[in-house]
């Protein structure tokens, strides 16, 4: 019974950690989009300047913090 409980557990955790990882990338490209159209056209009524800072926070949402979060999170190899 306790190890049903104990896989089951595992398996939940795995999905949110899954879950969490596309959402920090789903929010980069978005940033990034934005980003991006405020720089082009200055859409939204923001300075380019804000452009640029969305921009930056987007590659780093996108590229680096699901990288670190995989690695932070990676299950031991049990032996």
């Amino acid at each position: 019974m306790m190890q049903i409980d104990e896989q089951a557990r595992a398996e939940t955790q795995a999905q949110y950690r899954f879950l969490v990882i596309n959402l920090c990338r789903i929010t980069g490209a978005i940033m990034l989009v934005v980003g991006l159209a405020v720089i082009a056209r200055e859409a939204f009524g923001l300075p380019k300047a804000a452009g640029y800072v969305l921009f930056l926070i987007g590659i780093f949402d996108f590229l680096l913090v699901p990288v670190f979060l995989a690695k932070r999170w990676k299950s031991k190899p049990d032996l």
